[in-house]
């Protein structure tokens, strides 16, 4: 399922982008003294506690200026908290109580979200007492922290991976697939043809479809939950902030899917927003279907299929297709091939199969022996599916180079019939 989203709110100049930097373990913000600085919106991924989730950074609040941004601010605040599964609100502990603090203090009470609220920039545990003013008002506990130092930030993500709500169990053999693009590749009119009815708008203009919708259709006794989503496009300073958050909502629906369809326009190439989008879905660990759309205008099947090997080498394991989601041309095909896909995905290997595969590989090209040490495979076995996880066991795992990993990931790909599928292998140390 999607992973929870935490968005930090606050008025400006209070340090929620040195608090996303912190808690998403980077400089993925910029952090300036001035006032406001933060223009663009940032969405970055974070763990703690065996926890993942979206962490968004918004703009300052500064209710009653007269910064024209502030209108589009105050928006995307409203958007953020919209989205959002837990809000974390930062103010000042060395200024104490602001008006505007008061102000964003409403709002998030009005959310009736779980909120966790940070008395920042508390830079040693003398200041402490400093975090007390912020329980007038009314929301709670303040946690005295120093985003710039870390001080107090593990026990506020503690606190924070606590809230975060449980993914909900996949209903039976219910299988999930997103369809996820650039905006106006055709993705409505696909789902269209998929579903047998006209239950999207199909406009020519990018973004016409804002939010991710779900249908159920049945294929062959099978149920397959549709997830359309809004159009990704990259971010820019421009941006609608309506576009933006569907940015974040195309995100979480490729999270929900079991298998990912890709969509692409024949007619304009292969983006780096394309790419960007398969390299997701597939590390992810997603069964990935790459469409492309646009046969009725005609394309070179051979370019294309060149350029995205090419361009991305794991597309060797992922199928292509070629339709017109306008006329219907080819999309009878999509749904048994997402099926199949779907169902490797999540298959458990037999033991004995995948040793004989293993061995099989072994044989025709036996491992190397690096600085004269012998480089012995003992067995494999399946640890995990959705995706398929092998645990290869070895004397030395150290040793085992990485043009060799790639042929046995290769080798057990094309035997075990997983296109479309993932693999993830593992070395593991065993002396006999």
């Amino acid at each position: 399922m999607s992973m929870p989203v935490v968005s930090i709110v606050g008025r400006v100049n209070v340090g929620k982008s040195t608090l996303f930097n912190r808690i998403v373990g980077g400089r993925a913000a910029i952090v300036d003294q001035s006032p406001g600085v933060t223009r663009d919106r940032n969405i970055a991924v974070a763990s703690w506690g065996g926890k993942s989730f979206y962490v968004v950074d918004t703009g300052g609040l500064a209710p009653g200026s007269e910064d024209p941004m502030q209108a589009s601010i105050e928006r995307q605040i409203g958007m953020a908290v919209a989205e959002s599964d837990v809000l974390v609100l930062v103010v000042d502990a060395q200024v104490g109580i602001h008006p505007a603090d008061s102000a964003v203090a409403d709002l998030v009470r009005r959310s009736g979200l779980p909120v966790l609220l940070v008395a920042n920039k508390i830079d040693n545990p003398g200041q402490f007492a400093l975090a007390a003013e912020f329980f007038g008002l009314g929301i709670g506990k303040p946690w005295p922290v120093s985003a710039a130092h870390g001080t107090g930030s593990g026990d506020l993500l503690d606190a924070l991976v606590a809230l975060l709500p449980e993914a909900p169990e996949p209903e039976g053999d219910e299988l999930r697939l997103a369809v996820v693009g650039r905006p106006n590749v055709g993705k409505s009119s696909l789902v269209n043809r998929l579903c047998g009815e006209e239950r999207n708008i199909v406009d020519a203009r990018p973004g016409t479809t804002r939010d991710s919708t779900d249908t159920v259709v049945e294929h062959g006794g099978r149920k397959v939950r549709i997830i359309d989503t809004a159009g990704l496009r990259r971010r820019n300073r421009d941006m609608e902030d309506v576009e933006y958050y569907s940015v974040l909502r195309t995100w979480k629906s490729l999270d929900r899917g079991d298998v990912v369809i890709v969509m692409l326009d024949g007619q304009e190439g292969l983006t780096h927003q394309d790419l960007r989008i398969i390299g997701r879905a597939w590390e992810g660990g997603k069964g990935v279907l790459i469409v492309v759309n646009k046969l009725d205008l005609g394309l070179a099947r051979k370019q294309w299929l060149d350029d995205v090997l090419e361009r991305f080498p794991a597309a060797r394991w992922i199928p292509v297709s070629f339709v017109s989601a306008l006329e219907g041309t080819g999309v009878g095909r999509l749904l048994p091939m997402v099926i199949r896909i779907g169902d490797r995905r999540g298959a458990s290997i037999q033991t004995a199969e995948l040793n004989k595969v293993l061995r099989i590989a072994v044989a025709k090209a036996q491992p190397p022996s690096p600085g004269g040490k012998p480089l012995r495979l003992f067995y494999a076995t399946q640890v995990a599916k959705s995706p398929p996880r092998i645990a290869i066991f070895v004397n030395r795992p150290d040793l085992v180079p990485e043009n060799y990993r790639r042929y046995l990931e290769n080798s057990l790909h094309e035997a075990l019939s997983l296109k479309g599928v993932p693999l993830r292998i593992s070395y593991r140390k065993r002396e006999h």
